[in-house]
């Protein structure tokens, strides 16, 4: 069987499942996608392993290697549904689950009445970007006007693009789930540090051990099955009543703070599936 890793900068992760690749039995190609062309229709392996930090990169590898009939994990379905919050979170919500009360305003004069509407405090966000960049809390009329010109003087229009949020209250921590082949792994608190409200690993988040228990298990592969991911992190919000809130769906996990709080070999148990896949 014959396995490829797509990848652009290799971090821990990387390094980690190439490890555990090499030591299993299958053949492991590794393709840097910054070096290597990708031809369309090209059939390279039994199943390709998408690992690309670039959102965009990571789908345009997957649909380039599904282009031959080969597998992607994750398909470009998910990657490209993960890599824009909006249409994540319409997925989620259209599955049942609950989301944080949004509202997405395409302009600035929707976006000025959203402002209206919304108690204070609110989180804003773009549809696109990771590690909590460009995600603002907004509590005030002059932190809303700087966040608005801000945004308008971006290059992209996606960027212009906002997803305003109910603020919940969640004790300065989130819940981060992941999810191998319909399989949850695990559970871990990521505890935001200082007076920093965001809990991002990236930003000084803390990873903690969290149990798991069978109501986040049941929301996770609800969020799983309306992404159709193989290879997910879900990141949930639970507030002082309990009430869980789907945030985000990851397509590209990382999962070097789920391991040093839970002790999980994410890695070997994503080789597994890899090669279960493989030999369908």
């Amino acid at each position: 069987m014959k396995i490829e890793v797509l990848y652009d900068y290799p971090r821990l992760e990387e390094k980690l499942i190439i490890e555990r690749l090499k030591a299993s039995n299958c053949e492991v190609i590794l393709t840097n996608i910054n070096n290597k062309p990708l031809p369309l229709g090209e059939r390279v392996a039994d199943v390709s392993l998408v690992r690309s930090v670039s959102m965009y990169k990571a789908l345009y590898a997957a649909a380039v290697r599904e282009s031959g009939g080969g597998i992607a994990v994750n398909s470009s379905y998910t990657i490209s549904i993960c890599g824009d919050k909006i249409l994540t979170l319409s997925k989620i919500k259209n599955a049942g689950l609950n989301v944080p009360k949004s509202i997405i305003a395409m302009d600035v004069e929707s976006a000025q009445a959203a402002y209206r509407a919304l108690k204070k405090p609110f989180v804003d966000k773009p549809p696109i970007g990771s590690w909590g960049r460009l995600v603002s809390l907004v509590t005030d009329t002059v932190s809303w006007r700087s966040l608005l010109e801000h945004r308008q003087m971006l290059p992209s229009q996606q960027l212009k693009i906002h997803i305003m949020q109910d603020y919940i209250e969640v004790n300065n921590r989130d819940i981060r789930v992941i999810v191998v082949g319909g399989e949850v792994l695990g559970a871990m608190y990521r505890v935001s540090v200082g007076d920093e409200w965001r809990t991002n690993i990236a930003l000084g988040g803390k990873p903690v051990q969290r149990r798991l228990d069978p109501v986040i298990e049941e929301v996770t592969l609800k969020a799983a099955e309306s992404v159709k991911g193989d290879f997910i992190s879900v990141d949930i919000l639970e507030d002082s009543m309990g009430t869980l809130y789907v945030n985000e769906v990851n397509g590209v996990p990382e999962f070097k703070g789920f391991m040093e709080a839970t002790g999980i070999d994410v890695a070997s148990e994503l080789v597994k599936f890899l090669i279960e896949v493989s030999k369908r």
